[in-house]
């Protein structure tokens, strides 16, 4: 069966530096599962990998579309299973990162799914409607669909009208067949709190008040990348409304609450994740593929 490595786990967790150690040891090559660093352009606040990491391991899935374009699961699952399979048929291991919970979730087929590509003229002729002009059309269209949605979201109602007008799970086509092996770090919950805090510190210094500035000229949190923990916070401070002080405080704490998020999602989302503790993550994880890819079928 084909295999495939996944590390997971909250932000600032640390797993793109254990993924790119795992990939030199194991001859692999990394595919991201990372709803935002799809986007080109968008490299600090998304913590994607430099220039001279992706010299060391070849990285997939990262910089494939601009930043105002919209992407779905959907479309994540057709790219990702088209470049798992040709790492593998290239005899290399395929190594998947990313803390995107619900990608994870659905490339290894525990999600329910329409698999619908997303419009994106149809987007921004939904997104130019009041929400409750949405709503109601959502329900008129799919009223059980509707029930299923978060009607507040403005943004998962879209999807929702996207799926209800276009969409029908007989679409769905099977899909390749994986033995994963799906790891998640796991920190002390004050220490991952002491690394996300310094991690934003960073970032300002590294530019992420000028990837902001790109965001919210090309529209804001009306385009998909502008709903991103790092960078919609910086937006009052770039039209003159917030303290870049206030901003970065506002940055670290949604970016802990996320952590928590993705932690508790993991935890009751991921069948099979086993969770290693960040410390020893390197040794641990090593010991873990050796048995694996020896063909023992369970990993504890």
């Amino acid at each position: 069966m084909n295999k495939i490595l996944i590390i997971t786990g909250p932000t600032a967790s640390g797993k793109s530096d254990l993924a790119i150690q795992m990939a030199e040891k194991y001859n692999g090559e990394i595919v991201s599962a990372d709803a935002m660093q799809i986007y080109r352009k968008l490299n600090v606040g998304t913590a994607k990998v430099t220039v001279s990491e992706q010299k060391k391991v070849p990285h997939h899935l990262i910089d494939i579309v601009d930043m105002t374009a919209q992407f779905s699961v959907a479309e994540f699952l057709e790219k990702a299973d088209e470049v798992v399979l040709d790492i593998i048929s290239r005899g290399k291991l395929p190594i998947m990162v990313g803390g995107t919970g619900f990608y994870v979730k659905a490339f290894i087929g525990e999600a329910t799914l329409d698999f619908v590509a997303s419009n994106s003229d149809e987007v921004k002729l939904l997104n130019k409607e009041p929400i409750d002009t949405l709503v109601a059309q959502l329900k008129q269209l799919d009223n059980d669909l509707a029930h299923r949605v978060d009607l507040k979201n403005k943004q998962r109602v879209v999807r929702a009208i996207q799926i209800a007008r276009h969409g029908k799970h007989s679409d769905i086509q099977k899909r390749p067949d994986y033995d994963s092996l799906i790891i998640a770090i796991d920190w002390e919950r004050e220490l991952l709190y002491q690394r996300i805090n310094s991690r934003v510190y960073n970032m300002i210094d590294n530019g992420l008040i000028d990837e902001a500035k790109l965001i919210l000229e090309a529209g804001g949190e009306t385009i998909q990348a502008g709903k991103a923990i790092g960078y919609k916070e910086l937006f009052p401070y770039l039209e003159h409304n917030m303290s870049l002080e206030t901003s970065i405080s506002q940055i670290q704490q949604d970016s802990r609450r996320y952590a928590k998020r993705q932690l508790t999602y993991l935890r009751h989302q991921i069948p099979g994740l086993v969770w290693i503790d960040g410390y020893h993550a390197k040794a641990v994880l090593s010991n873990k593929i050796n048995n694996w890819l020896n063909k023992k079928t369970h990993v504890n």
